[in-house]
């Protein structure tokens, strides 16, 4: 560990995911934020999106290659659509995980604690370091960019991505073609960072669950030895601990609730284009093996596996808790503190899952992703 709290490690990571959606014009961090030139024209470009995809598809429904590229690039640009309620609606929600998360060390005591302490100082140097992986990643689809500049692509006019600005046709003049490369330009660095601090705000969210159960079950391990040292049923003045064991664990399942609430709908859109991302991406790779469609990919595989990660993290970790609780020398106790063991133990016992709505967030999930693309790549074949 470097000289850092684990407040200002968290504070880092926040610092990174607030000037990601600072370059959006949408910095909902900060509670005096209000819109600016810059977030008017990213929403501007987050609603022509949809109608550029089906004016390209129209126009270029003839040509199986572009149509497909068109379609999987469009799937990314159809998240970044309907995700943008986050923004718009979802800032309190936000900012309310984010004081959670700054607070969360000295509320499950970090301060008095050096076992906890450490355990939060490990979060929020996983957090650091898996944001520093997902960034890049995201900022790989910059490649689009390049390819266009080192080699032309003429199914897509030599443009980044495979569809145009709706009633500028980039065929008709330079000043047409400049336009639509510019709007490409800026759409494609406002998608990556409209994704990616979605996304770490998730991860730092689940993460901090699976964190926050590990911390009680600390607790629990240090009131098993207190039990021990104690006469049988002589166990009065554990009492406070206890309660407070019982009260963090509460705490606890409203911020995973919390959480769940405010991203179901979001994962949900998560998997679905991703999916699509997959298969368009494999059907472009079919025809084209050299295309630009890998880092698209890679990204969208990428977003799928931290999620997946995070929420089977998450689980694991819950279902270790009941053992924990039915470890401690609960028979030690007197009636009163053993009956509210029994309760903890059947509050703790229910999987702490993430949904989709219509599947589970986690490796499983991921699996059978991977396996179908891997089917469906095979049958193409």
């Amino acid at each position: 560990m470097d000289g850092s709290t684990s407040e200002e490690k968290f504070e880092r990571t926040f610092g990174r995911i607030s000037s990601h959606m600072g370059l959006i014009g949408f910095n909902i961090f900060n509670p005096n934020w209000r819109p600016s030139l810059r977030s008017v024209v990213v929403f501007l470009i987050i609603c022509i999106q949809p109608i550029a995809t089906v004016t390209t598809v129209l126009q270029l429904y003839h040509d199986f290659e572009a149509v497909i590229e068109c379609l999987c690039v469009s799937c990314t640009g159809m998240q970044f659509f309907f995700r943008s309620y986050f923004y718009l609606f979802q800032g309190d929600t936000c900012r309310r995980i984010a004081k959670d998360i700054r607070e969360q060390c000295v509320l499950y005591g970090g301060a008095a604690n050096p076992k906890i302490n450490r355990l939060f100082h490990q979060a929020a140097d996983r957090m650091i370091l898996f944001y520093r992986v997902m960034y890049p990643v995201y900022l790989s689809s910059t490649f689009f960019i390049l390819l266009a500049v080192a080699q032309p692509n003429p199914h897509k006019f030599g443009l980044p991505l495979p569809f145009f600005f709706p009633l500028v046709p980039p065929d008709r003049s330079a000043v047409n073609w400049y336009f639509n490369f510019v709007y490409q330009c800026v759409l494609i660095q406002s998608a990556i960072h409209h994704l990616v601090a979605m996304d770490g705000v998730l991860m730092m969210a689940l993460l901090s669950t699976s964190t926050r159960i590990t911390a009680l079950q600390v607790m629990l391990d240090e009131l098993d030895e207190r039990i021990g040292q104690s006469e049988w049923a002589r166990t009065d003045h554990l009492e406070a601990d206890m309660d407070r064991i019982i009260e963090l664990h509460d705490v606890t399942k409203r911020f995973a609730r919390r959480t769940f609430e405010a991203f179901e709908f979001h994962c949900f859109f998560m998997f679905a284009t991703a999916c699509l991302v997959v298969c368009m991406c494999l059907n472009v790779i079919v025809v084209s093996p050299n295309n630009s469609e890998y880092p698209l990919l890679s990204a969208a595989a990428l977003q799928l596996f931290v999620a997946c990660y995070f929420g089977s993290t998450l689980l694991i970790a819950n279902d270790r808790l009941p053992d924990s609780v039915y470890g401690i020398r609960w028979y030690r106790l007197n009636i009163a503190q053993q009956k509210k063991i029994m309760f903890l133990l059947a509050n703790a016992q229910p999987d702490m899952l993430m949904s989709a709505i219509f599947m589970p967030v986690n490796m499983t999930s991921f699996v059978t992703i991977l396996r179908a693309g891997y089917s469906y790549f095979a049958i193409l074949n």
